[in-house]
């Protein structure tokens, strides 16, 4: 070593604690590195990418195969199989024209498309269109509508009181009214058909190839742990997963008993054997340098990614936005509209999560989620949120579901099928 080298250089090269420390400082650049490899989709995480995780993968071959399906049921002049007698499941959808593109045609179609006959039979589907001039929507007279819808829903011009109030909504951009109306009309249609089970899906969403199987797989499981729930969410957006702040305690004590820990294994071998490595200076430095690196690098690399949510059907009594597919036992479908008839004006997802907090109503959710939320403007006259380059209704978004994968006739995920 030449003689003028800093001393703190020849320090760190030459004694057991600066080569040490040189380990760890590789070693934890290498980690973070990793991190931002193996994270960046997780939006909890300091490594999220958001410029790579809201790449649209599995959805955007979902959106092809069901403008696929529509467009051979608008050119076709025989009508598809549609519900029958005995329906299972009601399937509800308003919809109102788009500035642009109309989501309503791959997310209906992705509904539909992949179903097999006897599933079809099952479903009662329902398409409200939003309008009171139906025909401002440019879907109102397409074939394809009439082919697979068992109904098309339009407001009864016959009550006068409440139809001039829905021209005063339309006028006036009240969506927060208007939304709450078009939800009681498309459930209360729903519970008049007679089925089991109501679903209610956004009209900017796609569904994953073979969600109705999976759905119903995941009503008995609901029904099997709790006799009176709300609803089964088939879609949660995760970027409210994180460490929420309300845990601080939870996590500051898990952080000093992590850390005093390594103090205690550190004092047991120093006391045991390596008394001449195990310095004071070593353990004050594993203690307050290095574990707290690491377990601010925990944090870091964000909760859903080390605590990932296990496939199956959940309680998710928090945080779980938003309200673009919800599937109501039919009695509790009944008491919605109640709630919702009392309230008037509002977000939906928001009167039926403060309803559920205020009378303990358990609500579930399927992991992975079964629809992905596509739509790039809201229909409630969302904008883009400020400096931000995407628009709020574009981060509503479900990482996992774009993790699906078609391998022939299936389709699997890596937390279901590894």
């Amino acid at each position: 070593m030449r003689s003028d080298t800093p001393i703190y250089v020849h320090r760190l090269l030459t004694t057991v604690a600066g080569r040490t420390f040189l380990s760890f400082l590789l070693l934890y650049l290498l980690l973070i590195q990793l991190c931002r490899h193996a994270f960046y989709r997780d939006p909890t995480s300091a490594f999220f990418d958001p410029s790579r995780a809201y790449e649209h993968v599995y959805s955007m071959q979902r959106q092809r195969q069901a403008t696929d399906f529509i467009q051979a049921a608008n050119s076709s002049v025989k009508k598809n199989p549609l519900g029958g007698p005995q329906t299972t499941m009601c399937l509800g959808i308003a919809t109102v024209k788009r500035p642009d593109e109309q989501y309503v045609r791959p997310a209906f179609g992705s509904l539909l498309e992949g179903l097999a006959e006897d599933e079809r039979k099952h479903i009662h589907t329902v398409v409200l269109i939003g309008h009171t001039d139906p025909q401002q929507h440019p879907i109102y007279h397409e074939t394809w509508l009439e082919n697979t819808s068992d109904k098309v829903l339009t407001y009864d011009t016959s009550n006068t009181t409440q139809f001039d109030l829905l021209v005063k909504w339309e006028k006036d951009k009240d969506y927060r009214r208007k939304a709450i109306y078009d939800y009681i009309y498309l459930l209360e249609t729903c519970i008049q058909s007679g089925a089991a089970w109501i679903t209610m899906v956004e009209d900017d969403t796609v569904a994953v190839k073979g969600w109705y199987p999976r759905a119903m797989a995941a009503l008995d499981v609901a029904d099997s742990k709790s006799t009176d729930w709300l609803y089964l969410r088939l879609f949660f957006t995760e970027k409210f997963f994180g460490w929420n702040t309300e845990f601080w305690p939870t996590y500051l004590l898990s952080s000093v008993t992590i850390v005093a820990a390594v103090a205690v294994l550190l004092l047991a071998l120093r006391r045991l054997r390596y008394h001449t490595i195990i310095s004071d200076g070593v353990i004050l430095t594993a203690c307050f340098v290095y574990t707290p690196a690491f377990i601010l690098l925990y944090f870091m690399a964000g909760k859903l990614s080390m605590h990932p949510l296990p496939p199956g059907v959940h309680e998710m009594p928090n945080y779980g936005c938003c309200a673009q597919g919800m599937v109501f036992p039919s009695p509790v479908a009944a008491r919605v509209v109640d709630k919702l008839r009392q309230k008037e004006v509002g977000f939906v997802d928001m009167i039926l999560e403060a309803w559920a907090n205020e009378e303990k109503l358990t609500r579930f959710a399927v992991v992975p989620s079964l629809l992905q939320h596509i739509g790039g403007h809201s229909s409630k006259g969302d904008d883009f949120a400020p400096a931000q380059p995407m628009s709020v209704a574009e981060t509503i978004f479900n990482f996992d579901f774009e993790l699906y994968e078609q391998q022939g006739e299936h389709v699997i995920h890596p937390t279901i099928n590894g």
